[in-house]
């Protein structure tokens, strides 16, 4: 069993006398069943010790507002769940939907005393307002920062043996801002529940949602206690407003690190564009992972927050319109280069492992990082330039069982020592361009580049075997002025819908052909790198 310590600040009575009788009527039962170290549970041993002695009388829990509401009714039932991250289930939304009615300054904290407290100790208000907040072991904040400057924060705090929820204002909403506040309260549950879960996943589709032009900002942390053999902590930070849109993660898997440039709308394609390259990069994200071994369940969290942090993107700018943000206004011609997705860098990092005591130099590990940067420049709109470039990274390393689904278990014996050691690198860029002079395109051009390295060593009972490198490369370099370009001589006969329809096309094809493309013409299955190398280059 699991024994919470008061939180500091806070005095227990006197603990009774292990003679005490309770009554019989209020006794708590005895816990018989073991409990496991993810849990956080209590039970008369966890103060009394396993001696046997009788359990004494469970006293009622103590409230810091004797108020009632949804929140405090939301704040009773999650206070039953011991289970990993169960505290919050349902608060984040009763604690909105509040808002949503015009309550949104407002605290309640609640705790249980423990078995061995003397009835009748704690008066109504004996919890302080801020003797529980700002004190958990879980605890999640939410910030929102309304166009007209007023500033919303929301706090959750979970200890052992209490609870607390605060909603503070810096000023009065209006009828727009406490609707739009209601409507992201589904989005914060998602959210919460996400990080309490033992595998956390990162759900921020809905905050990201938010009604910008009701809304300025939307800032998220969530810091949620590992309980087990090995405690930890994992935190997740999410920032989105008119400017940038951020995420971080810690955890026990790893790190990961996701940045957005929201402020240049007119390199933005239209939906159907986006949709293609955000599926263009989840099918890249599944093959690095594949390829070197990712953990599953980081990766899941690049994938989930790339896709809601590139969404809720505001309409592209026609082309008759100046933008609002960006240098110049860009031609049809100018966006066939680009993907239509915002700017952005993306790293994520495992936590590094060495698995074989026999090798210390041999360790588990995967970095990835992917990122596109557009640049546009030139003294005026006709003699502009722009430029996107697009990279990915891929190092990683990993320790295969020699027979397929068998598990690997290596130790300092010689006889478990029968298996391969990968090391992965890859690399992947591409560079598109246009230029133009007095007006007229004068240069188009596409590089791609893809490189991959596949090193392998083998060992059977301790003894290296082989000791093999398969390398990989791709390069191309396109001329896009023939497509980008006048239409020539011989389309002359051609209608001008017959042209519209060309041109149309050409740049469509175009557009697919710009995405980058780390593993260019290659299929790579699940654990592909499993499989030795067939042909070896020293």
């Amino acid at each position: 069993m699991t024994s919470i310590s008061p939180l500091s600040g806070w005095n227990s009575a006197p603990p009774r006398t292990s003679s005490a009788t309770p009554n019989r009527a209020d006794a708590a039962s005895p816990s018989h069943v073991s409990t496991p170290s993810s849990i956080v549970a209590f039970s008369p041993e966890s103060v009394n010790g396993s001696n046997g002695a009788a359990a004494l009388p469970k006293p009622p829990v103590v409230w810091e507002s004797a108020s009632r509401d949804k929140v405090s009714e939301a704040m009773t039932k999650s206070f039953s769940s011991y289970a990993f991250g169960g505290r919050f289930g349902g608060l984040g939304a009763a604690m909105l939907g509040q808002a949503k009615l015009g309550n949104y300054n407002f605290s309640q904290a609640m705790r249980q005393p423990p078995p061995t407290t003397t009835p009748n100790v704690y008066g109504a208000a004996a919890i302080a307002p801020g003797s529980l907040h700002g004190n958990g072991e879980d605890n999640v904040s939410l910030s929102i920062t309304t166009r007209s400057g007023v500033e919303v924060k929301l706090s959750l705090d979970s200890q052992g043996d209490g609870l607390a929820v605060r909603m503070t204002t810096s000023g009065e909403l209006g009828e727009a801002e406490t609707r739009a506040l209601g409507e992201l309260a589904k989005g914060f549950q998602d959210a919460i529940d996400g990080m309490g879960q033992s595998t956390p996943k990162i759900k921020l589709e809905g905050l990201m949602q938010f009604d910008q032009q009701v809304l300025e900002s939307v800032k998220l942390h969530a810091e949620v206690k590992v309980r087990g053999e090995l405690e930890s902590v994992q935190t997740l930070d999410f920032q989105a407003d008119g400017a940038q849109r951020k995420v971080g993660f810690s955890g026990v898997a790893g790190s990961l690190d996701l940045k957005v440039d929201a402020s240049q709308l007119n390199t933005l394609g239209s939906r159907e564009r986006q949709a293609k390259a955000l599926g263009s990069y989840m099918k890249q994200f599944d093959q690095a992972a594949s390829r070197g071994h990712g953990d599953a369940g980081l990766m899941a969290m690049l994938k989930d927050s790339f896709t809601a942090l590139h969404s809720n993107t505001a309409a592209p700018q026609t082309e008759t319109a100046m933008p609002e943000t960006g240098k110049w206004r860009l031609a049809a011609e100018d966006k066939s280069i680009l993907t239509g997705l915002a700017d952005f860098s993306a790293s994520v990092s495992q936590a590094v492992k060495f698995s074989n005591p026999m090798r210390g130099t041999e360790k588990d590990g995967f970095n990835y990082e992917v990122s596109q940067k557009t640049a546009q420049t030139g003294a005026r709109q006709d003699e502009r330039s722009i430029r996107q470039q697009q990279q990915s990274k891929l190092s990683a390393s990993f320790h295969q069982s020699l027979v397929a689904g068998v598990p690997l278990r290596l130790t300092d014996n010689t006889e478990s020592q029968n298996y391969t050691y990968h090391q992965i690198e890859d690399t992947a860029s591409s560079d598109a361009q246009v230029a133009y002079k007095d007006g007229k395109l004068v240069q188009a051009s596409l590089r791609q580049e893809a490189s991959q390295s596949t090193h392998v060593k083998k060992y059977f009972l301790g003894k290296l075997e082989s000791d093999k490198t398969t390398p990989g490369n791709y390069s191309v370099l396109r001329d896009l002025l023939p497509v980008l370009g006048s239409y020539k001589s011989g389309d002359k006969d051609a209608t001008s819908e017959a042209r519209i329809e060309q041109r149309k096309q050409a740049l469509l094809a175009l557009n697919d052909d710009v995405l980058l493309q780390s593993y260019p013409g290659q299929t790579i299955s699940l654990w592909q790198a499993d499989v030795l190398p067939g042909e070896a280059v020293g």
